[in-house]
């Protein structure tokens, strides 16, 4: 059996498609009113729904984590481990689905954060979390006010952070600034949250006198009842009055209505609140702090509606703005914005159609050098704004939006979108040559290609799909709207190729070959010749071209050493954090005063360190820096950050060093779990200085704070019930005359909400001595004062407490150094850490980037992997044949040679992107080989032998690959040499962009020669395979005839 017969199964197949590619050209031509109104609606459509789809960085994805805050002030991390983290942890434990559960315990409460799957049904798993935290509300202590469940979504995120500085005091401006600024921005539409911090909204402060208290015999917490139920709102059912006949609702009043009446408030028969108490208002003492410009400053916040456009509620917000500034109240007040996400989506967005104009026109450019006619160019060139219109028709009816990814989607589709309208022309124009009737021609040029262009852009279309409906990591649900712009636009192409195309084609009249055999080719040009010497040289030397083919695909293993994994380097480049690592406990005051210090350092070099501003938040025992830098940075990010460390000034209360990256999950880190933290420390601090020397890493340090000071109170509980005291009631006494209480809101004129809180005297809560001569009650005429039922002593104690895998943890973590990457600084750890044994019990795991970029990888090569098997399943489909498909796929080898090779030159490392664009290279390099193989079955159906229909199918075919791979190439020039970054200050476009481009030119140059090459060999393959099977049949059976 020969080659020609094993392959009339798969041409009987393939003759469907051509006469199904005929059929539809056939409709398109004989109703064109029909389908140019169809597509004039479409692209009406299209630009119709580029103005109504909404505008924004990101869509709207669910993140796969809940948080849990619970507010405790002013308690031991200890007792909030013990009395609030703890009994919750083991309530949400029990809930399925979670990947990571991590706490942290601080004196300002517990937050406790879960951490899903990526296809977990959050809202479902935000309703369990309730439910679970409900179940346990009684255990928890009776003063926990609220719990707090938040849910995240990348709209969540404000379009606007506003800073407010001024040489006045801000901190008391909160009148001002809510009726001028907070009011006026809420009533932009579109925007559907403002938030204002760093000023206190005045509060009414009872401030309670002891001395009279205790002379008066009041007691401190039936005192606070009364006030609490004095202060009310209640509907009390309603009757129907007799002689009217209407129903009537019963309203006791019960809520204060003026500071008078809270004075005058009865407590005790004879005494008044004002005889024991001074109530006035009073401004809340400030707990933070934020400066700007060395100036204090107050911020806000400023949400949109997820179904609102972000530039236009933006340029909004800014009217509003400016026109405060323009306003006499807020002379001497600067308006500073810190963050505006409409900006970096604007410019992000404007960078990537600048690129795509760009590739547009290079595009344009080199179809015409190939084609050389004006109108067969405009003609393959209409497919790319027909497609995009009808992209953006499709995502409005499917409820997607224009942001960073779909945009990214379709600049990458813009050199794609021709390549079906390419083949489909170049066929019609081969077919016109020889044929004189141009409806014919244009049928059979469409007919004999149509199995091409349907198996390109499935196969293009479907290395998508792992990441559609496969595991989900971060990386593959951003990639899916990538995905859907990407799949939409090709398939959109397809229909122009085998419609639109085809209609216009035939209106435009060829030339006919002058010479007396019209079917006799046009004599090949240089390069057709030049090609054709190579390939027929291969094909008689397929022992020679096959070890070249070898030593290709060995060279790999020379740019693979050099190109190591590393993430997508995608911090803000614009801003460097500074923590300041507050050595103790100090006040807000004293903090304030370092803060300043700092200030002063970093003006002082501004232009030195290329600052453009410095932005700082505080509080007590903790301080960071944001150091905005100018733009078109001179230097590395590292360089400045190593200036600004060199001189930096000796501080006696902080040692401040640089945050971890933010980018791709928070620097180097790794975490270290058991179950002390004493022990942890004690573990941390002997690792902390093996990995200090590691080379490539800076600013190694822990994730905790320096030990706070702790006044604790141990209850003689003896003497305590002497004084019929118990616990519960000193500590509320105590609770009372620290951190205060909070009573019911009051409700006066224009001021709205105005808290009231029950507290004693200031200097009560400045002093020691003062706190232990606090009252606690009165018996048998004598003042019991604290120190009288305890003993009062300070001691140290832990300022947080962390917890992960429901352990207690610390993290150790760093920053990277120019010229490390992420797999060097892996490898380097897990060198140190196999060397250091650790107690039973303890044990270490990576987290941050190093865990990210990990489970990325991980996912990207599987998904890879699938892509390929699936790639392999269409084309066996549609090419009915096992065998021809693995002759396309010897492409796919040779691109991934070409990726390594492009990074090496272009000394990238293998990141994310990078992988990204070999996931698209894999859709797209099979192309070219679907194409000349294709090509070959059709003339081998003719009756040509198969090295004869070999060499006829590559030189009609070399001229329409060589210019798809030439507009998706010069598309991705402007991306692969530019500095466009996602979002403005994500990922950089340009390792995906190389890496598409470096594997498209390599698989291109090689596959037009080897494709035909594995071609061959594998039909003399099959042919000796069958042979040698039928050979033993003969064999067999003479044998059993015998």
């Amino acid at each position: 059996m020969n080659c020609q017969q094993t392959l009339m199964l798969g041409i009987q197949f393939m003759d469907k498609f051509e006469s199904a590619g005929s059929a539809l050209a056939d409709f398109a031509i004989r109703r064109p009113v029909t389908i140019m109104m169809l597509f004039l609606s479409m692209l009406v459509f299209g630009i119709i729904s580029s103005q109504l789809l909404p505008l924004e960085k990101f869509p709207s994805i669910d993140i796969p984590e809940i948080a849990i805050r619970i507010p405790y002030n002013d308690a031991t991390p200890v007792e909030v481990e013990k009395m609030i983290t703890r009994p919750v942890e083991e309530a949400l434990a029990t809930m399925s689905g979670i990947k990571r559960l991590r706490s942290r315990s601080s004196e300002d409460g517990a937050e406790i954060q879960l951490q899903f799957a990526w296809d977990e049904n959050l809202k479902a798993k935000g309703i369990e979390a309730r439910e679970k935290i409900d179940a346990i509300r009684a255990d928890l202590p009776d003063d926990v006010e609220r719990i707090l469940v938040y849910q995240f979504n990348t709209n969540d995120m404000p379009i606007f952070s506003l800073r407010v500085s001024s040489e006045r005091d801000l901190s008391s401006a909160y009148d001002l600034l809510d009726r001028n600024l907070k009011r006026p921005i809420e009533k932009v539409a579109g925007v559907s949250k403002v938030e204002l911090y760093g000023v206190t909204k005045k509060q009414i402060s009872i401030r309670l006198d002891q001395n009279l208290m205790a002379a008066l015999q009041i007691n401190t917490n039936e005192l606070t009842n009364s006030l609490s139920n004095a202060n009310f709102s209640m509907t009390a059912g309603s009757f129907v009055d007799s002689d009217i006949e209407q129903k009537i609702t019963v309203n006791p009043q019960g809520e204060f209505t003026s500071l008078q009446e809270i004075r005058n408030l009865m407590v005790k028969k004879g005494v008044r609140l004002r005889d024991i108490a001074l109530v006035k208002y009073e401004k809340p003492k400030r707990t933070e702090g934020r400066h700007l410009d060395q100036s204090y400053a107050v911020g806000f916040n400023i949400f949109r509606e997820s179904t609102s456009n972000m530039v236009e509620v933006a340029s909004n917000v800014l009217k509003v703005i400016n026109d405060a500034n323009s306003n006499p109240a807020f002379n001497g007040i600067q308006l500073f914005i810190m963050e505006n996400e409409a900006e970096s989506v604007t410019e992000s967005l404007s960078d990537l159609l600048n690129a795509g104009m760009i590739g547009a026109l290079l595009s344009l450019l080199v179809l015409y050098a190939f084609l050389r006619n004006v109108t067969s160019t405009l003609i393959v060139v209409l497919s790319v704004p027909f497609s995009i219109c009808i992209t953006l028709g499709c995502m409005y009816m499917m409820g997607y939006t224009i942001n960073i990814l779909s945009m990214m989607g379709l600049m990458l589709a813009v050199g794609m979108l021709v390549d079906n309208a390419v083949v489909v022309t170049e066929s019609i124009s081969q077919e016109k040559e020889k044929n004189p009737d141009v409806v014919a021609a244009t049928k059979a040029g469409v007919g004999k290609v149509s199995l091409a262009v349907i198996a390109g852009t499935i196969t293009t279309a479907i290395v998508f799909l792992p990441n559609i409906v496969g595991a989900k990591v971060n990386i593959t649900i951003f990639l899916e709207h990538v995905a859907i712009a990407i799949c939409i636009s090709l398939f959109a192409s397809l229909l122009i190729s085998q419609t639109l195309i085809p209609l216009l084609s035939s209106k435009i009249k060829t030339k006919v070959s002058k010479s007396g055999d019209s079917n006799q080719p046009k004599p090949p040009g240089k390069i057709a010749t030049w090609y054709k010497r190579i390939l027929t040289w291969s094909l008689n030397n397929q022992g020679k071209t096959s070890l070249i083919a070898i030593l290709i695909l060995a060279s790999t293993a020379l740019p693979m050493q050099h190109v190591t994994s590393d993430d997508d380097n995608n911090d803000d480049q614009s801003r460097v954090w500074m923590d300041y690592d507050i050595q103790g406990s100090f006040s807000l005051e004293e903090v304030e005063k370092t803060v300043s210090k700092m200030e002063r350092y970093l003006y002082a070099n501004q232009k030195k360190f290329h600052i453009k501003q410095v932005y700082t938040y505080y509080t007590a025992g903790f301080a960071v820096s944001g150091i905005t830098l100018i733009d078109d940075l001179p230097v590395s990010q590292s360089e400045v950050k190593k200036q600004i460390s060199e001189n930096l000034p000796k501080f006696v209360r902080a040692k401040p060093s640089f945050q971890w990256d933010q980018g791709n999950g928070g620097g180097i880190q790794m975490t270290l779990v058991g179950d002390s933290s004493e022990r942890l420390g004690q573990i941390a601090e002997q690792i902390l200085p093996i990995l200090t020397n590691v080379e490539g890493l800076s600013e190694v340090k822990t994730d905790t704070s320096r030990q706070k000071q702790e006044l604790q109170i141990v209850i003689d509980s003896q003497k305590a019930f002497r004084f019929g005291l118990n616990s519960n009631d000193i500590s509320r006494v105590v609770s009372t005359a620290l951190r205060g209480v909070n009573l019911r809101t009051f409700r006066y004129g224009d001021s709205g909400e105005v808290g009231i809180r029950l507290m004693y005297d200031q200097k009560l809560q400045n002093s020691v001595n003062a706190l232990k001569n606090l009252t606690i009650t009165r018996e048998s005429g004598q003042n019991v004062t604290l120190d009288m039922i305890a003993k009062l002593t300070v001691k140290p104690r832990l300022s947080e407490i962390n917890r992960s895998y429901r352990q207690t943890s610390i993290t150790i973590g760093g920053n990277l150094q120019d010229g490390f990457t992420l797999e060097d600084a892996q490898k380097s750890i897990e060198g140190v850490m196999q060397h250091i044994k650790l107690p039973t019990g303890y044990d270490w795991t990576f987290d941050g980037s190093i865990k990210r970029q990990n489970q990325n990888e991980n996912a990207m090569q599987t998904n890879m992997l699938l892509a390929l098997i699936m790639i392999y399943i269409v084309m066996a489909a549609l090419f009915e044949s096992l065998l021809l498909p693995t002759a396309v796929i010897t492409s796919l080898l040779f691109s991934m040679t070409g990726v390594f090779w492009a990074l090496f030159i272009t000394g990238l490392d293998m990141s994310i992107m990078s992988m990204i664009g070999m996931l698209i290279l894999m859709g797209i390099v099979v192309n070219n080989g679907i194409v000349l193989v294709d090509r070959i079955n059709q003339l081998i159906n003719i009756g040509y032998s198969v090295q004869q229909a070999i060499i006829e199918a590559c030189l009609t075919r070399v001229k329409p690959i060589l210019m798809t791979v030439a507009t998706t190439v010069l598309g991705l020039v402007p991306l692969a040499i530019g500095s466009t970054q996602i979002g403005g200050d994500g990922p950089p476009y340009s390792p995906m962009a190389i890496s598409i481009i470096g594997g498209l030119i390599f698989s291109t140059l090689t596959s037009l020669v080897l494709v035909p090459l594995t071609y061959l060999l594998l039909l003399k393959l099959r042919a000796k395979t069958i042979n040698m099977i039928t050979n033993s049949k003969d064999m067999v059976n003479r044998v059993i005839n015998v």
